[in-house]
């Protein structure tokens, strides 16, 4: 009798550890959130991803066109109102908007970094930038050139952004400007509007990316910039896209090393990214992907996707990747294990075909913005004009759930844990 009471207990004090340890596992383990914006209304959307349903709407008016929603601080988020001279803060825990500020222009995109109090706001509307108060939210500075002088788009791939993304650099203190109404990119210094130096480009650019190895701690050192080429691959007048690779100097210098071009028949590039320390893996709108080592800043690689490749996201545990083919249905799974030799795995079909209204539009059936959840297996994007954010399993190559948002246009996002 005694023993059994013993092991009563025994067992009684094993259940309540382990319920306990599972209900504080749960409280600590972050979910993850995905906020996108609907470009043809004022809403912001959130989804709980781990129940992939949809948690709130969020009204960013009297901001207008919220295209897309990037993560600024820990509690907060800019959503990118470009149709409308203003940008809209939303606090994405508690689900609020809380305010809206008037700018000079319409607003294309964000950066900012942790030891910097100010966020970098890049122009949709006119080839300048602002910075604003990370914390306050106010406006300090404003760069660039204040014109409603339009961007090239009949000869040059990419739209008609008048700036690419802005890149702050690891100092804090000083971001690049890409200007893509004069094809140039400006460095400035945060409190000073007169810009430090400037570089011409090809054409025009669409944005920044590096590596920490690639720099010291200030920022100085090599910086790599998506050249977007021709809209029409057949113009040879204008060179066709590529990678330029760019030096930051200690002494505010911009000095351009050198720079890898795509075959023109492949056309306009969008959007690179790095997979490791040394491979740079580059959509190109006519159905290839190019892989290239960022030390020789030549190919090693090419392989098919669909037509309009603009991103790619890659699972570092499952060494895959996949590609977002804007002007396509599908998505495209890569096996990069061996980044000189990727291999195709699969398309999975994600999104309606475009309408001829939609396509006469320049929409796009799949977001800009994606991610894989922290196992590496789960992969998470918008099929734009469906409204529906999808999860894919990729252990089995489906769509395993859908959360559908009451939105007309639904291009880009961000994903935030808490």
């Amino acid at each position: 009798m005694k023993r059994s009471l013993v092991w009563l207990a025994v067992v009684s004090s094993m259940f309540l550890f382990t319920g306990c340890n599972d209900d504080e596992n749960a409280k600590a383990e972050p979910r993850m959130y995905a906020l996108y914006g609907d470009y043809e209304s004022t809403k912001v959307f959130k989804v709980d991803t781990r129940e992939m349903k949809l948690q709130t709407t969020m009204d960013v008016s009297p901001a207008q066109g919220p295209y897309g929603v990037e993560c600024d601080t820990h509690e907060e988020a800019f959503a990118l109102t470009r149709a409308a001279e203003s940008i809209a803060i939303i606090n994405y825990r508690t689900n609020e908007v809380v305010d809206v500020i008037p700018l000079k222009f319409k607003p294309r995109s964000t950066d900012h970094r942790e030891n910097s109090d100010v966020v970098v706001v890049s122009g949709k509307s006119k080839p300048m930038a602002v910075t604003i108060g990370k914390y306050d939210h106010k406006v300090k500075h404003y760069f660039g050139e204040d014109t409603d002088r339009p961007v090239d788009k009949a000869n040059y791939f990419g739209g008609g952004n008048a700036t690419g993304h802005p890149y702050l650099l690891a100092d804090g203190k000083r971001f690049l400007l890409l200007d893509r109404v004069n094809r140039k990119i400006f460095l400035f210094d945060i409190d000073n509007e007169t810009p430090l130096a400037e570089l011409a480009t090809e054409t025009t650019a669409h944005h920044v990316l590096t590596l920490e190895s690639e720099h010291d701690d200030k920022g100085n050192g090599s910086y790599y910039v998506v050249l977007e080429g021709p809209k029409d691959p057949n113009d040879s007048s204008i060179p066709a896209a590529g990678i330029m690779k760019v030096t930051v100097t200690a002494d505010n210098q911009l000095v351009e090393e050198t720079i890898f071009h795509v075959d023109h028949e492949h056309g306009g590039a969008h959007h690179a990214r790095f997979y490791g320390d040394k491979y740079l893996f580059l959509p190109t709108f006519y159905n290839k992907v190019y892989v290239i080592d960022k030390n020789t800043m030549s190919e090693v690689a090419r392989f098919d996707a669909g037509k309009g490749g603009g991103h790619i996201t890659f699972s570092l545990p499952k060494r895959i990747a996949v590609v977002t083919n804007h002007k396509d249905t599908f998505v495209t799974v890569v096996d990069v294990s061996n980044p000189q030799n990727p291999k195709v795995i699969e398309n999975i079909e994600v999104a309606k075909p475009l309408m001829a209204d939609e396509l006469a539009a320049g929409k796009n059936t799949q977001a800009h913005t994606a991610t894989f959840d922290k196992s590496g297996r789960y992969f998470y994007s918008v099929a734009n004009c469906d409204h529906k954010l999808y999860e894919i399993d990729t252990d089995y190559g489906w769509i395993s759930r859908t959360c559908h948002l009451d939105g007309s246009y639904i291009p880009m996002g961000d994903f935030v844990y808490y």
